[in-house]
């Protein structure tokens, strides 16, 4: 079963271009709950928390969302955060990642608090003036083990101006949830834990076999992070070396080497489809192969 994918694109000719974003954020706010708690339901060991929405702060537009996972760092339970806000005032958006220990309730951001640490970004990309068509689709499995909820939208149908706002997914590998977000500007941000280090891992980008955006084009699964790892000083003795399994994403998600806008939608060579969402070549299967 492929995964499930709502359309939530506006035309751009509405009077108020705030108000399209808003209202097309309220949607997300609404699926994103539904699908928390079911995800919840199935994962009682490692739950999801959705801190703030939309409609919880007033002047921001985005989420704030913490990952309670089953892994233990010094006996307690890990947790990982995500954050994707745009200020609807200077057009600023901040995307972060990282553990929930960095994040300040009161540190800005109006409701959202102010994460820190980790990786993220703060650009003024966030453009909200008309004439304003928008290319915006959520995509989601409750598939036991392949769990994911991912959101994406494009302000224009260049490569720039668009975002994968969301991404909650199983790490496959270890079946604990990462997150993930990119700005408007297709900076990737991702943030996982690594249980035989064990430690935190950062990435930035994904694992691709080819990166040309000409041919051959090449669909790559299962879907791969490359982590980013803490630099490694030159000691003696030599430490151990130190494997990390990799973190992979669920099957209805893959990359492509072909760079589109926003919901770009092509077939495959075993006839499956595919809709890509954002800037960071991430594709949601849409169409099992027949």
């Amino acid at each position: 079963m492929a995964a499930t994918i709502r359309d939530l694109s506006r035309r751009g000719d509405e009077p108020n271009a705030l108000g399209v974003l808003s209202a097309m954020a309220a949607l997300v706010d609404t699926e994103l709950a539904t699908w928390i708690s079911a995800a919840n339901s199935q994962n009682l060991g490692q739950l999801l928390s959705l801190l703030t929405n939309s409609a919880g702060a007033p002047g921001f537009l985005g989420w704030t969302i913490k990952a309670r996972l089953a892994a233990l760092s010094g006996g307690s339970p890990v947790e990982l955060m995500s954050q994707w806000v745009l200020n609807t005032t200077t057009a600023a958006v901040t995307a972060q990642v990282g553990l929930a220990a960095g994040h300040a309730p009161a540190g800005g951001l109006g409701n959202h608090g102010l994460l820190s640490g980790g990786r993220g970004t703060t650009n003024t990309a966030g453009t909200v003036t008309l004439p304003m068509p928008i290319g915006a689709a959520t995509a989601w499995s409750l598939k036991p083990g392949q769990e994911f909820f991912a959101f994406s939208f494009s302000q224009h149908s260049f490569t720039n101006r668009q975002a994968l706002a969301l991404l909650i997914a199983k790490d496959v590998t270890t079946g604990d949830w990462h997150l993930s977000n990119t700005d408007m500007a297709a900076v990737i941000n991702t943030v996982a834990w690594s249980r035989n280090l064990p430690q935190l891992l950062l990435s930035g980008s994904f694992r691709q076999e080819w990166f040309s955006s000409g041919p051959p084009f090449v669909l790559s699964r299962p879907a791969q992070w490359i982590p980013i790892t803490p630099g490694v000083g030159y000691v003696v003795p030599l430490p151990p070396v130190q494997w990390w399994d990799p973190v992979v994403l669920p099957e209805d998600l893959a990359i492509y080497n072909r760079t589109f806008s926003n919901l770009g939608y092509f077939k495959a060579a075993d006839g499956s489809e595919w809709l890509q969402l954002g800037p960071a070549r991430l594709a949601v299967r849409v169409v099992n192969p027949t």
